[in-house]
């Protein structure tokens, strides 16, 4: 699949005098061999939103991220890589703007820092190895900066997929990158949820050699369950419903 090349980096960065501390700190164990990249299709996160309450802000029109995961060939992860750098919110304030764009906390009964403190603590943690990724700020603002690059809007574009309620796409159409559905109990019909692309530790593109998905079920009667996007069901992409 081709990219558009749409970069854009955020040229204001705060002071920071503890960056070459933290990359000190991390463990040895904590290695891995490529990047997972996630973007979410926030409508059917909101059409599935398991316990939680969710809402989609008018400014929200495309994908958006879910994360940037340090992984091994087998799984996702390490995880969890350096406990003694808790998520500090004031860090990453100067970047709220575009994280509430294309990174944002979908659920409302959520505290709004919520997301990017997972996402940060879990497996921002363990990508601090890198030399472009030096400190928390660091790790959103260039993961910010990989979804404008790797943009999956204008990429299905050019396959003629398009969010549409009542259109219907063939799985076939998408090769790569590896994507990931919303699938109804006893449904003819998948719902288009995630898309995943892997780089390498110096951010181009390769294979993802293990197809990780973290499956999550939705709803306490497993009426519906994300995973892999079955072969041979199509898929739909269901329109914003902005708040």
């Amino acid at each position: 699949m081709t990219f558009i090349f749409l970069l854009k980096l955020s040229s204001a960065r705060p002071n920071s005098n503890h960056n070459e501390f933290i990359r000190h700190q991390i463990e040895k164990n904590n290695d891995f061999d490529y990047l997972i990249f996630r973007q979410i299709w926030p409508a059917s996160s909101c059409m599935f939103p398991g316990t939680h309450t969710c809402s989609i802000a008018k400014n929200i029109t495309t994908w958006v991220v879910h994360g940037l995961w340090p992984s091994i060939k087998t799984e996702i992860g390490p995880q969890y890589c350096n406990k003694s750098l808790p998520f500090d919110f004031d860090r990453i304030k100067w970047l709220l703007p575009e994280l509430l764009e294309f990174w944002p906390n979908l659920y409302t009964n959520t505290p709004l820092e919520s997301f990017w403190k997972h996402e940060w603590e879990k497996h921002g943690t363990c990508a601090l190895s890198l030399p472009k990724i030096r400190s928390e700020s660091d790790y959103f603002n260039f993961s910010l900066s990989l979804r404008n690059k790797f943009d999956f809007g204008p990429a299905l574009k050019k396959f003629n997929i398009e969010p549409d309620d009542s259109l219907l796409y063939d799985l076939d159409k998408i090769i790569e990158p590896m994507i990931v559905c919303y699938v109804l109990k006893d449904s003819d019909v998948q719902y288009l949820s995630q898309m995943q692309i892997c780089l390498s530790k110096s951010f181009e593109l390769v294979d993802c050699e293990f197809k990780a998905v973290e499956l999550a079920k939705i709803s306490k009667d497993n009426s519906a369950q994300e995973i892999q996007c079955q072969p041979g069901i199509p898929f739909l992409i269901d329109i914003y419903l902005t708040n």
